[in-house]
């Protein structure tokens, strides 16, 4: 059986899964941008609130709307606010950190996207490689040129290990292969037209 991850949404330079509002309540329901792609059960880890900082940390969501998802067994605690990151989480069978998946854009988008791993949760939350060290780039090398891939290694731990794909008409229905970090923050690094969407399967 086939599953799939969207990586969301963007027709701008932004993240892909954009979170813009959380609830004090219980669980807290968190807004993201429209074309998001969540479903019930998806995975994803949150960091950077402040006020309602409960909202941090890993969940399993809950599908509300096209737009607001629950934080399974979350609590809130305070006023929504800081500066949001999220990631997709890669612990559930056939969706697990270190299997081969296949991502399929799709849109009329010009510009960068980029893909950053980290393995765990404080690499994730500080935006950074450092605590591991070593980490792979999540694009398998290839010969598109419109791919670069970046690996932190020891001796370079706070280089984010990344992968930049530079899109254009060309390249919209073209799958590409990944080995699955277990987190993967997704975004458009560079914006020139149009929208992107995507998915990851396997």
């Amino acid at each position: 059986m086939i599953k799939t991850f969207s990586i969301g949404g963007a027709g701008s330079a932004v993240a892909m899964h954009l979170i813009s509002a959380g609830t004090n309540a219980t669980p807290i329901v968190a807004t993201l941008a429209a074309n998001n792609g969540l479903k019930t059960d998806d995975r994803i880890a949150v960091s950077g609130i402040t006020g309602n900082t409960n909202m941090n940390g890993e969940w399993s969501v809950d599908y509300a709307s096209a737009t607001t998802f629950a934080l399974r067994g979350s609590v809130g605690n305070g006023s929504y606010g800081g500066t949001p990151r999220c990631a997709m989480i890669f612990d559930k069978t056939p969706l697990m950190k270190g299997h081969s998946a296949i991502m399929l854009l799709g849109g009329n988008f010009v510009g960068t996207l980029l893909l950053e791993a980290f393995q765990s949760y404080a690499e994730f939350a500080a935006g950074d490689n450092s605590l591991l060290g070593s980490v792979k780039a999540p694009c398998v090398a290839s010969s598109y040129a419109a791919i670069t891939n970046v690996n932190a290694t020891s001796a370079s731990p706070t280089t984010i290990a990344s992968s930049s794909i530079v899109i254009a008409a060309t390249l919209e229905a073209q799958p590409f292969e990944l080995v699955l970090p277990k987190y993967l923050r997704v975004s458009v690094s560079a914006y020139t037209s149009g929208s992107l969407t995507g998915l990851i399967c396997a």
